[in-house]
């Protein structure tokens, strides 16, 4: 059983999906900071591939969320940062949508027309609720 406090999802796309891999780093843009402080590190994260509707995991933080962990990392857009790294082999989960709604999470439309969670950081038992669903533990 993983020891965590919290779980967290980070989006992405087809495009800066390899560089997250690649990197072990998940990013958004600095104004998404403050909603991403709650990130610790041994939490566990999620990256969701909007393009794909995919969920790839998992993941543990290995750092806070800060600026700049990597300033060229996604040429620069993405400055809100927090280092991970893989858990045992990366699994993608198809319908990450309909597993995140069904697991209770509030959804919002991103610009690209989206959905992605509403907020990123979230509580033990709403990550229990998405693995169960997802069938990756």
């Amino acid at each position: 059983m993983l020891q965590f406090e919290r779980g967290f999802i980070m989006p992405c796309n087809d495009l800066t999906e390899g560089e997250c891999l690649k990197r072990n780093l998940f990013g958004d843009k600095a104004k998404r900071l403050q909603e991403l402080d709650e990130i610790k590190a041994r939490d566990i994260g999620l990256l969701l591939n909007i393009n794909k509707d995919e969920l790839i995991g998992i993941f543990r933080a290995t750092s806070e969320a800060q600026l700049h962990i990597e300033p060229d990392a996604w040429a620069g857009k993405f400055v809100a940062q927090v280092r991970v790294e893989p858990i045992g082999k990366l699994q993608r989960i198809k319908d990450a949508a309909f597993i995140l709604n069904k697991a209770g999470l509030a959804m919002r439309q991103a610009a690209s027309g989206a959905l992605v969670p509403q907020f990123p950081v979230h509580e033990r038992d709403v990550t229990e609720k998405i693995d169960d669903l997802s069938d990756c533990g």
